[in-house]
């Protein structure tokens, strides 16, 4: 927890250029839903070089797609094929189980291979995963087990354990069932091929980053429907997942091996950064946004990361601007776990050091300590829930408090254009 509270009118000290971390130049929080072509006019300018995707639950809302290849091939193998397949496809409705009614024995192999592949690794990753996230007294204990990204290593479980059982079925039928559930959750998708062939005519020296920790059948499949250019994915010997994405990027990339090369390049990335998986980006790109996002990018990050800008927007989906457009306006979808922010607003370097008030020194000072203790988990666990009250700091700003700021002339980046 933070060491000490902070007050949003409390004015901070001014930066400090001593200090091992520092706030970004600017912050914007889009209330408005956006689409994704309206974001990346905002984030990308005509000397981006990388645009940086995630793909699981940011080109879809809250949609798994390597998770779901598991369940697909569970289904696959359990009822005996394609056409099977077919002819549940019309009752699936987008739910990751498919049951055949009329034939009770291959349910029961179905859920039972099912059961036999997901049991122990789906009960670890709702223990030291998605309830540890969600539970300060668990989140405790898991950074006590894991001392360093908790839910990364509760990660490796369930990942695992897909790898293993992908790795029994030919890479063609791998991709042919990704192709399945790529296609089946198309309502829920907020970046769609026309809008990457929009990047092409707009941004003409862009290249497109997939990267992802699904596995390599997956984001073939999604790169190949999208048109991307480069692809990152996970193997059983290697995880694509936190730091890894940014080795991989790397290897992809040949300029950005170049430490000087890397920090004149532009690049831009967009997750909705679950659990935290890619707040490393922070710290290597030139701007990022978090879209549909419960785990947003920290806006505190190193004093020597290229960073200028964090972003955070709610994306629509193919199935919610269709209903909009057709005359409801506020339609969201129900999948949606939180409303969108009440009002877009902008700050620079001098707002957001006024917010965080005593975060900010609070912030650098566990940072120097954990840089002389790396193996003490209790200040990496006060350094993360320190980054998380001032993410919640600026996601909770009230009217006023906005109203006192506005006097105060932001030091922005230049705007994207």
């Amino acid at each position: 927890m933070a060491r000490a509270s902070t007050s949003a009118a409390k004015p901070a000290p001014s930066s400090d250029p001593s200090r091992p971390v520092r706030v970004v130049d600017e912050f914007v929080l889009h209330g408005e839903p956006l689409g994704f072509r309206a974001l990346c006019e905002q984030l990308l300018t005509k000397r981006t070089r990388y645009l940086v995707l995630d793909l699981d639950r940011t080109v879809f809302l809250g949609v798994n797609l390597g998770e779901l290849l598991g369940w697909e091939l569970c289904a696959y193998q359990a009822y005996g094929g394609d056409d099977a397949l077919d002819r549940l496809e019309p009752q699936r409705s987008g739910s990751r189980l498919a049951l055949d009614w009329a034939h009770p024995r291959a349910i029961a192999n179905y859920l039972a291979a099912g059961a036999r592949l997901w049991a122990y690794p789906g009960s670890y990753y709702l223990l030291w995963g998605k309830l540890a996230y969600r539970l300060d007294f668990l989140r405790r204990r898991a950074y006590q087990r894991f001392i360093d990204e908790p839910f990364k290593k509760a990660q490796r479980i369930p990942q695992l354990a897909l790898m293993h059982h992908l790795e029994s079925t030919p890479e063609a039928t791998l991709r042919a069932l990704a192709r399945r559930i790529w296609e089946r959750h198309a309502d829920r998708r907020v970046i769609d091929r026309d809008d990457i062939d929009w990047l092409r005519v707009h941004y003409p020296k862009l290249r497109v980053v997939l990267t992802s920790a699904s596995p390599k059948p997956t984001v073939e499949a999604a790169g190949q429907a999208l048109g991307i250019d480069l692809l990152g994915y996970s193997t059983l010997s290697r995880i694509n997942s936190g730091e890894a994405k940014i080795d991989l990027l790397r290897s992809l990339c040949p300029e950005l091996a170049d430490p000087a090369k890397a920090r004149a390049t532009e690049i831009v990335g967009i997750s909705d950064t679950g659990y935290g998986e890619d707040h490393c980006w922070a710290s290597h790109f030139t701007r990022v946004a978090d879209i549909n996002s419960d785990a947003p990018f920290p806006v505190v990050v190193p004093a020597d990361a290229p960073l200028s800008a964090v972003h955070s927007a709610t994306l629509l989906t193919r199935q919610e601007r269709a209903v909009r457009e057709a005359g409801d306006a506020a339609y969201l979808d129900p999948h949606r776990k939180a409303p969108p922010a009440p009002r877009t607003y902008r700050l620079g370097r001098a707002q957001l050091e006024i917010v965080l008030g005593d975060l900010l020194p609070q912030i650098a000072e566990v940072t120097t300590e954990r840089e002389g203790a790396p193996q003490r988990w209790d200040l990496a666990y006060e350094l993360a829930s320190l980054q998380r009250a001032a993410r919640e700091a600026l996601d909770r700003l009230p009217s006023a408090t906005l109203d006192a700021l506005r006097g105060l002339a932001p030091r922005s980046a230049p705007q994207p254009g």
